[in-house]
């Protein structure tokens, strides 16, 4: 058949496979950039950067007087206080190579009485302490609530707590409640 006889029957010429292969290529270059640009603005460069803070209720450590407290022990060279920021801001899943580089202590502490705005750690061991801490008792001056996950202190229970050298406790996973997973942390950060 010629081209004047398939225009006056209505016949089209048969179509290339290829323009569908083309076709079906086109689209999913177009998905895969789309997908990328998303990957791109939603990515988070600070989770293996060990620069990157989380953002931290951190602490600063100072060296008291023994604690005027009748719920904290009389004993031991006086009382390290820290302080539980409430910062807005996103935390990055805890790391051991994270911990190890930005506490500037870190202990294992049983509350032995809480209130609204402290807690009083009796401290069995001081896993790190870069010239700060060392004391028998630790106590931590509570904020109100904080979007950054903290612990809940509550007394008679153990907790591994960090914090930085401005003595702001570590939130956001690395202080919490006393349990294997974190011991593995801070085993792995302070060996």
């Amino acid at each position: 058949m010629s081209e004047g006889q398939r225009a006056t029957t209505g016949l089209r010429p048969p179509r290339s496979p290829w323009r569908w292969v083309a076709a079906v290529i086109a689209a999913a270059v177009v998905l895969v950039a789309i997908v990328a640009s998303f990957g791109l603005l939603s990515s988070d460069d600070t989770a293996e950067d060990p620069e990157a803070a989380p953002p931290s209720p951190t602490a600063t450590v100072t060296e008291t007087a023994p604690v005027p407290s009748s719920s904290a022990p009389a004993e031991g060279a006086g009382a390290t206080e820290l302080t539980v920021v409430a910062d807005a801001a996103r935390c990055i899943p805890p790391t051991s190579k994270w911990l190890s580089q930005n506490a500037a202590l870190a202990f294992e502490g049983t509350a032995e009485s809480v209130t609204e705005t402290e807690a009083v750690l009796r401290v069995k061991t001081w896993m790190y302490a870069d010239g700060v801490g060392g004391t028998d008792t630790v106590r931590i001056i509570r904020p109100a609530p904080s979007t950054i996950p903290m612990p809940e202190f509550e007394k008679g229970k153990t907790y591994l707590v960090a914090a930085k050298g401005d003595a702001k406790v570590i939130g956001c996973g690395y202080s919490d409640v006393k349990a294997a997973k974190l011991q593995k942390l801070y085993t792995a950060a302070f060996k």
